[in-house]
């Protein structure tokens, strides 16, 4: 194989070094091209409401909360190292963490797993650059009923009938009857109670 000239080398040099220092022309589209990555790798496990440890890859409104500790977050806007989603995915495939689980499938490969890690680190913007102008966000919030009462129960099995506010930090904000509000510690609700808060969160 004939090799370049040696006056060409260092062309070549600071051609190679400009194309990989060359910023990105656009940022990465979600709808585009970090969906059908969840779709294909995460949504078996991760989508619904049974969705494996309540982590939903198919809900934008899940994705657009921070819902629990900083830790826990599975996307964290700007920072790819500390999204739950990014250590997961990194894990050596015998790592029994390793998302998806190897019997589950494969794993991500270095080109999904890059991108989203851009993604992140562009910001996790979670609006498509496809939509027309006009077009509502696709992570708007649709009105919460706030006025409706639910049934919680802590682990002494103890029974209430609030209304539901919102997640603050570890707490939930429930509301009685006359409207008065206030904070329950999350880890003292009970299993289902837990789980009812974090699915109105969502839904909020």
């Amino acid at each position: 194989m004939r090799t370049a000239p040696n006056f060409l080398l260092p062309v070549f040099a600071i051609a190679a070094a400009f194309f990989e220092l060359s910023p990105r022309a656009h940022a990465l589209d979600f709808d585009k091209d970090i969906e059908p990555i969840l779709r294909k790798k995460c949504f078996k496990c991760h989508s619904g409401p049974r969705a494996k440890a309540g982590l939903r890859m198919d809900n934008l409104l899940y994705l657009a909360k921070k819902i629990g500790t900083e830790e826990d977050m599975p996307i964290h806007p700007g920072h790819p190292e500390k999204s739950l989603l990014v250590k997961k995915a990194s894990l050596p495939r015998t790592d029994t963490d390793a998302m998806p689980p190897p019997r589950r499938g494969e794993g991500l490969s270095a080109i999904e797993l890059g991108a989203i890690k851009t993604w992140i680190t562009e910001g996790a913007s979670l609006e498509s650059k496809a939509a027309e102008p006009g077009d509502k966000p696709t992570t708007e919030k649709p009105a919460a009923d706030m006025n409706k009462v639910y049934a919680w129960s802590n682990t002494d099995g103890k029974k209430l009938q609030a209304g539901f506010v919102r997640l603050e930090g570890t707490n939930v904000v429930l509301k009685k009857e006359d409207g008065t509000e206030f904070s329950y510690p999350m880890s003292s609700l009970s299993a289902d109670s837990r789980k009812q808060a974090k699915d109105l969160s969502i839904a909020q």
